[in-house]
Parts: structure tokens; sequence; C-alpha cells
């Protein structure tokens, strides 16, 4: 275990209780972060890279380069793009949102960790109308062009769209999505960057 001195007992200073379950949605993504960081120590640093951990954590008593490394990168210091994983379904469906043509906040704090700087985000988009669009943005930007999405191009064809948006520290972007009928509307977020 990272930062534990071996031979050294911790668990009698605490009452110690078994959870019900850790399996909740607001510990998932560092869930997923987690085992981002393991991969990214396994298979993405190289020996040397690796070696400048393990001199950086040396002077530390009890701390590998290993532990050393999954801390920075669960504290956002290491720059990396967490993939993550295979969604059973998408995060929001047009019901969820306000499609009003103003931009609105989207909350993705139950799918993001706070250490997350920008969202890869897959849109997918169908209405009876060309020209519909959805757009987003980083949470609190005022300038209109800095934005992404898509738009339809054919009444009722679906349009696909990766977009990348920077995500502010509350976890929040803000979207866009003109007042229209709209078929579809599914947003999934595919991963993040810290």
């Amino acid at each position: 275990m990272c930062n534990s001195i071996a031979g050294h007992r911790y668990q009698d200073k605490y009452a110690y209780v078994v959870p019900s379950s850790i399996n909740n949605p607001e510990g998932q993504p560092y869930r997923v972060q987690y085992a981002a960081a393991v991969d990214y120590w396994k298979n993405i640093l190289t020996a040397s890279q690796k070696r400048v951990y393990n001199v950086r954590a040396g002077p530390v008593k009890g701390l590998s380069g290993y532990c050393l490394f999954i801390k920075e990168a669960l504290t956002g210091k290491v720059a990396m793009f967490v993939d993550r994983g295979d969604p059973a379904s998408v995060d929001f469906i047009y019901t969820d949102l306000i499609t009003d043509g103003t931009w609105r906040e989207l909350d993705l704090s139950v799918i993001v960790p706070t250490i997350a700087r920008g969202v890869l985000i897959e849109l997918d988009i169908e209405s009876a109308h060309v020209d519909n669009e959805v757009i987003f943005r980083k949470y609190e930007n005022t300038n209109d062009i800095n934005h992404t999405g898509a738009v339809t191009k054919t009444n009722n064809k679906d349009q696909h769209k990766t977009c990348i948006v920077g995500i502010a520290s509350n976890q929040k972007i803000e979207y866009k999505a003109d007042d229209a009928t709209w078929s579809v509307i599914n947003i999934a977020v595919r991963g993040w960057w810290t």
C-alpha cells in the first residue's frame, strides 16, 4: 500500500467499518482515474521515466516511485487522457436538457473527477429540420466563437460528432440547444484530460 511503512500497524488507531459497497456513482470517476493511472505506469511510461519517479521518491521514507506517480496522477499533477471505458448508456438525452437556444449548465460531477480539465464528448443529434444545433463551451466562457458542437445537415437523419470541451473545476460545462423539435440528443462523455 502506498505511503505505508512496512511493519507499522495502522489499523488499531481507528475503529474499522466495512462499507456496504464501494460501487457508488460519486466514486466511479475516481476508480476510473485510478485504473488509468495504473495502466499509464505499466504501459505508457518508459523505464527511464519510471526511474525519475523512483529517484524523486527515494528521499521519502516508505514511498516508491510507483506510489508517487499514482499520487500525482490522482491529484491532477500528471497530464493524461483517461478513457472512461464502455458505459452501458448515454449520459444525457434530450429530455434531460432545456432546448430554448440559451446557454445552460451541464453538471458532469458524477461522471468526471474534480481534476478533469477537458472532456471528450460524443454527441448524436437528429431533428426534423436542417440547421438545428447543439453546442458546448467551457463553463462561464462568454465569447461565442469559443464553442464546439453539431448542426443537423439533413432532415430526420442522425448526425454524430466528437467534441472536446474545457471543463471548470466545479465539473460543469455549458450547452446551448436550439428551440426545435428534437427526436434525438444523446450526450456521452467518453473520457477526460487531467
